[in-house]
């Protein structure tokens, strides 16, 4: 793992990006697995020194990372979305995962590894996972994976930049990407069921859901589960 590497003293320049053909152990968050047949996904780890960026403040790298893969794909298919905080979404289907983990230097980010797992042309998932699928399920053509990883880096820089200059105005293209944004649907936390309409997401990513008594709850993730619509 890059995170191994640096902490032994191994050093790698801003924006380095390892891509690999198959993992045998890929994970997400909190242990959850990633299947990935071996030649067919996209599977890669971008390396990130962040220049005097707050732990506080990390949360416009998920956003930059989801957006230049949701905008990639979109390009290819309509229906994509991003599931917060940063799942990739075909409809209700999911197509790409985002793990990132940071190292700090007391309140700020010293180093970021962004791990992104992308189904592109496997065709049969043999996981209990409940909703994957590819983009060559969904389009029935085969992709170059070189060349998707390209156009992700590339909106990813600009993604990026725009962060830095200007957190609100990523917000909002972030926003407009958002699953079932401003949409009444049902979600669970440890009270029980109910239904709500996600309105906002904090600048330092937590979720805010307005309940149909008008009650706005705010969630961090793993906090909040969302149900399947009927």
């Amino acid at each position: 793992m890059l995170l191994d590497r640096l902490a032994g003293g191994i050093q790698y320049a801003d924006g380095h990006t390892l891509y690999t053909a198959f993992q045998s152990g890929g994970y997400g968050q909190i242990g959850n697995k990633w299947e990935s047949e071996r030649g067919k996904n996209l599977l890669c780890s971008i390396l990130l020194h962040p220049n005097r960026v707050k732990a506080t403040e990390q949360f416009f790298i998920s956003e930059a990372v989801s957006l230049a893969i949701a905008n990639v794909l979109s390009a290819e298919t309509e229906g994509i979305s991003i599931k917060w905080p940063n799942d990739i979404y075909w409809n209700d289907k999911k197509i790409a995962g985002i793990l990132i983990e940071n190292n700090l230097s007391g309140s700020y980010i010293a180093d970021c590894i962004i791990g992104i797992g992308l189904n592109l042309n496997q065709k049969k998932f043999m996981s209990d996972a409940p909703n994957p699928i590819s983009l060559s399920n969904i389009t029935n053509k085969e992709y170059d994976i070189e060349h998707i990883l390209k156009r992700i880096l590339d909106l990813f820089n600009e993604f990026y930049a725009m962060g830095e200059q200007n957190r609100s105005e990523l917000h909002k293209h972030y926003i407009s990407f958002l699953y079932r944004f401003g949409v009444q649907s049902p979600y669970s936390d440890t009270n029980g069921t109910f239904l709500g309409e996600i309105s906002n997401v904090d600048a330092d990513g937590h979720l805010h859901i307005i309940d149909d008594k008008g009650i706005d709850r705010v969630y961090a993730f793993k906090e909040v589960k969302y149900e399947q619509i009927h």
